[in-house]
């Protein structure tokens, strides 16, 4: 009952947080809003997934969003408030799950803690006014951790529901595609000894063809568009020529703007467009190789960024997570010295990280692991408070932290300045 209580009263205090900031929210849709929402219309005029402008078929973005969106235009109408009531309605139950892992990782004072800090977490919070991926992408991924940790009575049930979700994610953001390999190594390590080897192969096999049967009607439909194999997005050439040639060599996020970005718009085909970037990535990589390792640094620098210029807006300092950061850094340290189960979260982290190795990658893509960081981080604080023995002096010091990272935000503009002076002194921008 009690347990029951705290993530009742959680989804509340997540909920109320998420609709003060919608009830307010009187801006237009914008950017890749824009074109979700596009799609979505498209889909419900039974047009098909398809570019507004020349009627051609798409992939760049994978389908689940739009989807969603069509689902709700059709049973509410064209209506943004509505889709962003449901990303808040998410959005809290993302809350509930970062709890629960919490709770099954740590212990219940740090779950509650990271349930309570998630509830007002900037990025969670102000994310639910856009039409973006984040929210539904930041559920799933819980979803899926909660699965897997808690999956200590394995079943074929149950990793067949696993592998539909994880192809749910991937057809939502298709970076997600190997996360079933690390589903089906974790849980051959992790289960019970008493399960067989025959059972972890056929829990492996169910898991890998549920995700393979979610993603074949995507594949199929791209390969009659494209007259080529396209498991989900035909982003990925874009997104890799972006990571190797940012808008005036420093800028992530913005689309290139080169004679090779001319040639490549040129052509029509999606498949073809994105083999054409990822070919002349590659010629980059080999011709520049100290720059290519200069913006991989400035790319990783990037995702961890603590100024958010998407979600938050204008170049905000996201204290929240500036004030968390060290936290998690150092829960993460106690978590194996007290050996906690943290491996599937820390390889979720490592696994999103990485990717910025290859594409490019903003603080808002970073946003589905951020709950990882705000578990860890609560560790952190607990261990830290345990450590200090002293109740008052721990909250004193958190306290003046904690104002400190504040004073950060209300001078972001001063403080961007002074980290762009920084990054220009060591030659990274």
């Amino acid at each position: 009952m009690k347990r029951f209580l705290i993530i009742c009263f959680l989804f509340i205090l997540a909920f109320s947080a998420r609709s003060i900031v919608i009830v307010n929210d009187n801006k237009a849709i914008e950017a890749d809003e824009v074109e979700y929402d596009r799609l979505a219309m498209n889909l419900l005029a039974g047009k098909g997934y398809i570019n507004s402008g020349d009627g051609s078929a798409t992939s760049l973005r994978p389908p689940l969003y739009a989807i969603l969106l069509m689902v709700v235009y059709e049973l509410f109408g064209h209506s943004y408030f509505i889709v962003k009531l449901l990303q808040a309605m998410i959005g809290s139950v993302t809350v509930c799950m970062i709890y629960l892992i919490a709770e099954k990782i740590f212990t219940d004072k740090t779950a509650l803690l990271a349930g309570i800090f998630s509830s007002f977490y900037m990025t969670f919070v102000a994310c639910a006014k856009f039409l973006y991926t984040e929210t539904l992408a930041a559920f799933l991924l819980v979803l899926i951790t909660y699965f897997i940790i808690t999956i200590e009575k394995p079943s074929i049930s149950r990793a067949s529901l696993l592998g539909f979700l994880c192809g749910f994610l991937t057809l939502l953001r298709s970076e997600s595609f190997f996360i079933p390999f690390i589903a089906v190594g974790y849980i051959a390590l992790k289960t019970p000894r008493r399960i067989t080897l025959l059972k972890k192969i056929i829990m492996s096999f169910a898991l890998s063809a549920c995700f393979i049967i979610l993603l074949i009607p995507w594949t199929v439909r791209n390969y009659k568009a494209y007259g080529k194999f396209v498991m989900v997005s035909t982003n990925a050439g874009l997104n890799m020529y972006q990571a190797i040639r940012p808008v005036d060599g420093r800028i992530f996020g913005l689309g290139p703007r080169d004679e090779i970005a001319n040639m490549a718009n040129a052509i029509a085909n999606e498949a073809d467009r994105s083999h054409f970037f990822i070919k002349e990535a590659l010629n980059i990589y080999k011709r520049y190789p100290l720059n290519a390792f200069r913006l991989l640094i400035m790319r990783f620098l990037f995702f961890w960024n603590i100024i958010d210029w998407e979600i938050l807006g204008g170049a905000i300092i996201n204290y929240h997570f500036l004030f968390i950061l060290p936290f998690a850094i150092g829960g993460a340290i106690y978590s194996f010295k007290d050996r906690k189960e943290i491996l599937l979260i820390s390889l979720l982290i490592l696994y999103f990280s990485s990717l910025v190795m290859v594409f490019q990658g903003t603080p808002r893509y970073r946003m589905p692991i951020d709950g990882f960081i705000i578990i860890l981080g609560s560790y952190g604080i607990y261990k830290f408070i345990e450590y200090q023995r002293r109740l008052t002096v721990a909250v004193s010091c958190m306290g003046a932290y904690f104002i400190f990272t504040y004073l950060l935000y209300k001078y972001s503009f001063h403080t961007k300045y002074l980290i762009k002076n920084l990054m220009e002194t060591i030659g990274l921008w």
